[in-house]
């Protein structure tokens, strides 16, 4: 028997390579098989990490601008002469330290060092995975930052998670700004801020107007900036599904394990377990979903093409304590059934 097992990240509690291995050390208690890791992201958290999972390369950490304008220090990831950047890992809401939080003040400028850092390094390409951000700057400390002329001689894409436009009711401030922290009224003040931004910004190359191609609203903007900087996009978990050939990997299994920390109506909106799930589909092979909690229902999962979806604890218990050894026990417990 083989199975892949490709989970997100359990947001805050386990990384995606943690969460294939409690899945692998759960199931292979019952089971024997031949099992396949490959930890996803989407382009959000745990991005570099499953980048370096499937593609190896040498990590470097910089000194670079966090969030709140103190010094942090944030991973590069090069692979040949490919640099791949986590936004997550430069202005994740972890770095936030001071309460009320102040969206408005947070800033994208340490992206747009690395970005110095790789070209300097001489990265002939360099993708920026976009999410899992707290700044809503619409990419505008990016901008000042990057150097233009050397940005001449390199790729530049942006792996995003959503693909919305800058503005609007879907976009960064109207989209994003309340699970930012920002209340309705300073989302008012950002859009506005982004509109202007929008406005001075010249266009691209292409003559295009970034605020107006996919992608411009993700990472609270940063999307944007990347894009007005001539950069291309693509699908972060299409990026790092090809960095593992899962596609070909699937068609060679005879099941797929998937998960997340909260399997909820959100997940099912072409987040991984979907991106997953419908590959598993082309193959016509069985896949399930190992979760912290599961929320969604029955007909939206298999909607969805997942087979089974189970959860560590359900709706209203508290966080276990150990939530890699919870996910141990739950992987051995559904495979007693699946091995069946």
């Amino acid at each position: 028997m083989r199975i892949v097992i490709a989970p997100d990240s359990f947001t805050g509690t386990l990384s995606a390579a943690q969460a294939a291995l409690a899945i692998k050390t759960g199931w292979e208690k019952t089971t024997k098989a031949d099992f396949y890791l490959a930890p996803m992201s989407d382009g959000g958290p745990g991005f570099i990490d499953a980048i370096e999972f499937g593609f190896g390369g040498s990590k470097t950490h910089h000194k670079v601008t966090g969030l709140e304008n103190t010094v942090i220090s944030a991973p590069l990831l090069v692979v040949g002469n490919t640099a791949y950047i986590e936004s997550h890992l430069v202005v994740g809401p972890q770095f936030i330290t001071k309460l009320p939080k102040t969206p408005d003040k947070y800033t994208s400028r340490g992206i747009g060092e690395l970005i110095n850092i790789a070209l300097d390094q001489g990265c002939q390409t360099i993708f920026v995975g976009v999410g899992g951000t707290a700044s809503i700057d619409g990419g505008a400390a990016i901008l000042e930052v990057v150097d233009r002329n050397k940005l001449k001689n390199a790729e530049l894409i942006a792996a995003t998670d959503v693909d919305v436009l800058l503005l609007g009711n879907r976009g960064a401030a109207k989209g994003f700004g309340e699970q930012k922290g920002a209340s309705k009224e300073l989302i008012e003040i950002i859009e506005k801020n982004h509109e202007e931004l929008a406005k001075n910004t010249a266009r691209r190359s292409d003559n295009k107007d970034a605020s107006m191609m996919l992608g411009a609203g993700a990472g609270g903007g940063i999307g944007f900036g990347l894009l007005a900087l001539g950069a291309s996009r693509v699908s972060g978990l299409e990026l790092v599904t090809e960095s593992f050939d899962l596609k070909n990997e699937i068609s060679q299994s005879d099941l797929v394990i998937t998960g997340e920390g909260k399997l909820d109506w959100q997940t099912l909106r072409g987040k991984v377990i979907t991106g997953v799930a419908e590959i598993a589909i082309e193959s016509a092979i069985s896949c399930l979903a190992l979760c912290g909690q599961v929320i969604a229902g029955k007909r939206e999962l298999a909607a969805a093409g997942i087979v089974g979806a189970y959860g560590c604890i359900e709706e209203g218990e508290e966080l276990p304590e150990d939530p890699f050894m919870a996910l141990v026990f739950l992987a051995e417990r559904v495979s007693k059934t699946w091995s069946q």
